[in-house]
Parts: structure tokens; C-alpha cells; sequence
């Protein structure tokens, strides 16, 4: 018999962001970020990730806040603006199923 420890994912802290942000799912599973500007992540941004995978996001606003997405991810009924006020959270998840990338946007995590 094997006994198998608890699940969990690898966390990727990718710093503080601005611009086109790259999140490679090899690399792990869930990126953190602090915007320190604004970001774009499209289809092409998310790397390496196999049809049936899936990622999280999770932005935290600096301490200026108000910094914008530009994305072309397919996104729950078209919501992708987030969070605005300065240290504020919000959390992106992706499915990739082999042609969409489906993604939802959770914002104000407080």
C-alpha cells in the first residue's frame, strides 16, 4: 500500500509586474504578482500549460493602485476589470481546454 501526502500547488512569486507579464505553468501552478504598473496577459503569456491544465492568479494592487488588464483570455461573462484601491487583491483563474483559454476574474478579496 502507498500513502499519499496532501495536495498541493507550486507557488510562483513573480515580483513585483508592469507590462506583459509571462506566467509559465511548468514553473508552478499559481503566480503572485504585485502590479507596479499595468499588465497585459494573453493567450501567448501562459506558457507551456497542456490542454486540460489550469492556473491561478493572484494580483495584488501596489501601494498606488488603479493599474489595468489588457487580456484575450476568454473571461466569465466578459468581466476582466479589476480592483482598484492601492493593496487591494484580486485572483485570475485559467482552464486551458486545448483551445480556449476560459478564465474568471474573483476581485476584492479583503
Amino acid at each position: 500500500n502507498t500513502a499519499l501526502g496532501p495536495y498541493r500547488e507550486t507557488i510562483n512569486a513573480l515580483g513585483n509586474q508592469t507590462g506583459t507579464v509571462t506566467v509559465n505553468y511548468y514553473l508552478g501552478t499559481v503566480a503572485t504578482m504585485t502590479l507596479t504598473g499595468n499588465i497585459t496577459i494573453n493567450t501567448n503569456n501562459i506558457t507551456n500549460i497542456p490542454a486540460g491544465g489550469s492556473v491561478s492568479m493572484i494580483l495584488t494592487q501596489d501601494a498606488t493602485g488603479s493599474r489595468l488588464l489588457t487580456s484575450n483570455l476568454k473571461y466569465a461573462g466578459g468581466v476582466k476589470t479589476l480592483s482598484t484601491a492601492p493593496g487591494s487583491i484580486d485572483m485570475i483563474n485559467v482552464f486551458y481546454d486545448g483551445t480556449n483559454y476560459l478564465a474568471s476574474l474573483v476581485t476584492g478579496f479583503a
